[in-house]
């Protein structure tokens, strides 16, 4: 028996339906890939923009020996950058030999282009306002759709990170202030070294038996002047007993931190000596 086999076509039918389903799957991959690609340049300009903000003032969660180590741009330089490019190229200080600046505080990666610190994820230029505290994208939609940006706000405000108070007092190696009657035979000074315009600045307070800046218990203040940052402090005692020339000095240092809205406070400058051996 001869068995007759017919081959079976397909229809213009079930060929649409085939083309449809194809449709929607392509779609849905294409919706899904758009959705993935945004979340990514989303994500990497969010990193940019906090990365901006960290260099700016620093890593607050960076600590050494019991000590915030890292104050960023401001801690170096005692002012806030003036735009982004500072933070990669120093800005133009006389001598040059002075400057604080202790960058590139941000170097691009190895397919990234020299300005790509500055470059959001949709390719357009990161804005960062020193008056108003912030970093911020477009969100690729530009200034018409604000729903899209992303911004990042500095932390403190301007008083916080260049605007601080030191205070403090000096002692002897019995953790004693000067006599108050000041009957010592020598004189006090205490440099306090911090950045001014990307400048190491220098303000000197002293103190005599006739008076002086410092107060008779050796304290010290400066008020709402210091920025951010780790500064040096010295102080130096002039024995003046016996008489010139057999003038002795004694001198300590330390390195204060200045901490953004803080300041420094109850600081002691301990001298290699006793105020009780001083006729």
């Amino acid at each position: 028996m001869t068995i007759h086999s017919r081959a079976r076509g397909v229809t213009l039918l079930e060929l649409l339906v085939v083309l449809m389903i194809l449709s929607i799957i392509l779609t849905a991959a294409v919706k899904t890939w758009d959705v993935t690609l945004e979340r990514g340049r989303q994500e990497i300009t969010f990193r940019k923009l906090n990365q901006l903000a960290t260099v700016i003032v620093g890593d607050r969660d960076y600590i050494v020996a019991g000590r915030r180590a890292d104050f960023g741009f401001v801690g170096d330089m005692g002012r806030l950058p003036d735009n982004l490019q500072e933070l990669v190229v120093s800005p133009p200080i006389t001598p040059p030999e002075s400057s604080r600046w202790r960058g590139p505080y941000l170097r691009a990666t190895f397919n990234e282009s020299p300005d790509g610190f500055r470059i959001d994820g949709w390719g357009d230029t990161i804005i960062y306002s020193p008056e108003s505290l912030f970093v911020r994208s477009l969100g690729g939609r530009g200034l018409a759709d604000k729903t899209r940006w992303q911004t990042v706000y500095l932390p403190f405000d301007r008083n916080d990170l260049t605007g601080n108070s030191v205070a403090g007092q000096i002692v002897d190696v019995r953790g004693m202030p000067p006599p108050f009657n000041a009957t010592i035979l020598g004189s006090l000074k205490v440099e306090f070294e911090y950045p001014v315009e990307g400048k190491p600045h220098v303000d000197t307070l002293t103190w005599t038996p006739g008076g002086g800046q410092l107060k008779d218990d050796g304290s010290f203040s400066w008020e709402g002047v210091i920025p951010q940052g780790t500064h040096r402090l010295n102080v130096l005692y002039i024995d003046f007993y016996p008489p010139p020339p057999l003038v002795e000095t004694t001198m300590t240092t330390a390195d204060v931190t200045v901490y953004p809205g803080i300041g420094a406070h109850d600081v002691r400058l301990r001298l290699n000596l006793d105020w009780n051996d001083k006729p």
